[in-house]
C-alpha cells in the first residue's frame, strides 16, 4: 500500500484484544500504520482473581459501598495491566470504556460515543467480534460486535453533538479465534463461519506471550498463556501451514483490481509438505 493503515481493535474485555489480534497488530505496528484499541467493559465482574475466583468460595461477599469500591479497584488493575501489555506493542492511544459486563446489552449512550470515536480517530480498518459469536445475542463478546457495528453505521453519518465529520470505515475483521472455533454447545450448531483471514504471528509469538503475562488478573498469564498459543493459535496456524496464527473474519466483499494471491502461499508451495511441517513444528518455552 501506498498510504498507511490506521487499524483499531475493539474488545469487550481487557484481555480480548490481545488473546484475539496482539501478533497482528504488532505486524501493522512495526510498518509503521497507526494502531489504536479500545475495551468496552471494566472487565472486573469476570475472569478475575479476586471477583470471580476469590469471591466464588467465600460464604458471603461484600455488599454496597464496599463491593462497589472493590470493583473499582479491580477495574483499575485490570486497566494498568492492559496499558503494560499495550506498552509491549508499542500502541500508545488506549480508551477505556468502563461499562458493566453484568448485563452488558447494545445501547445508544454506548454506540454514540464509539461513533464518536471512530469519527476522531477515522480508522481504516477496526477489530472486533462477530457480532454473534458462539450462536450468542446476549453474550458480552457478541454485544461488543453488535454495538460496533451499529457505531460504524452511526459514525458515517452526522452526529449534532459531534463536530467530527462523517468517517466511513473501510473494512473490519471479526476475530476468527472466538467466533469460528471448535463448536462446544448446541448454540455453535447454528453457525455456518470460516475464517478466510489467516495472518502468519511465528516472527512475534514470544511479544504475543509477554503481553498475555502482563493479564495477571484475569489468569490469562503463566502456564494456561502457553497452552492456549499452543492450542489456539498454534491450531489456527497448522491450518494456514504456519507455525502460529491469528484468524479472522471478513466483513463484507473486498474489490481488487486484479485476482489477489498471498505472496507467502506462493513461496509455500515451492516447499515440499515435509519441509514447511519442520518449519512450524516447535513449541513455545515454558
Amino acid at each position: 500500500m501506498s498510504e498507511n493503515l490506521r487499524v483499531f481493535a475493539i474488545g469487550a474485555h481487557p484481555v480480548d484484544i490481545f488473546d484475539q489480534s496482539a501478533g497482528t497488530m504488532l505486524h501493522h505496528i512495526e510498518r509503521g500504520d497507526w494502531v489504536g484499541c479500545c475495551v468496552l467493559t471494566h472487565g472486573a465482574r469476570v475472569h478475575d482473581r479476586v471477583m470471580s475466583h476469590e469471591m466464588f468460595y467465600k460464604k458471603e461477599i461484600p455488599s454496597g459501598e464496599e463491593l462497589t469500591k472493590l470493583m473499582r479497584e479491580r477495574s483499575d488493575v485490570k486497566a494498568d495491566e492492559v496499558k503494560k501489555a499495550c506498552g509491549i506493542l508499542g500502541i500508545k492511544d488506549i480508551f477505556f470504556f468502563g461499562a458493566d459486563d453484568a448485563v452488558l446489552l447494545p445501547n445508544g449512550q454506548i454506540v454514540r460515543k464509539l461513533a464518536a470515536l471512530i469519527r476522531e480517530l477515522k480508522p481504516n480498518v477496526i477489530l472486533t467480534h462477530y457480532p454473534y459469536e458462539l450462536g450468542e445475542i446476549w453474550g458480552p463478546h457478541s454485544v461488543a460486535g453488535q454495538c460496533t457495528l451499529m457505531a460504524i453505521g452511526y459514525a458515517a453519518s452526522v452526529d449534532p453533538d459531534d463536530k467530527n465529520p462523517p468517517h466511513s470505515t473501510t473494512q473490519v475483521y471479526f476475530w476468527g479465534q472466538g467466533a469460528a472455533k471448535l463448536p462446544r454447545t448446541v448454540m455453535d450448531t447454528t453457525r455456518s463461519l470460516y475464517n478466510d483471514v489467516c495472518i502468519d504471528i511465528s516472527d512475534v509469538i514470544e511479544k504475543k506471550l509477554k503481553c498475555m503475562d502482563e493479564l495477571y488478573s484475569q489468569a490469562y498469564d503463566g502456564v494456561y498463556a502457553r497452552k492456549r498459543l499452543e492450542t489456539v493459535d498454534g491450531a489456527h496456524g497448522v491450518s494456514g501451514r504456519v507455525a502460529y496464527a491469528e484468524t479472522f473474519i471478513s466483513w463484507k466483499m473486498q474489490v481488487y483490481r486484479y485476482l489477489p494471491v498471498s505472496e507467502i502461499l506462493l513461496k509455500m508451495d515451492m516447499e515440499s509438505e515435509q519441509d514447511l511441517r519442520t518449519k512450524f513444528s516447535y513449541r513455545l518455552k515454558v
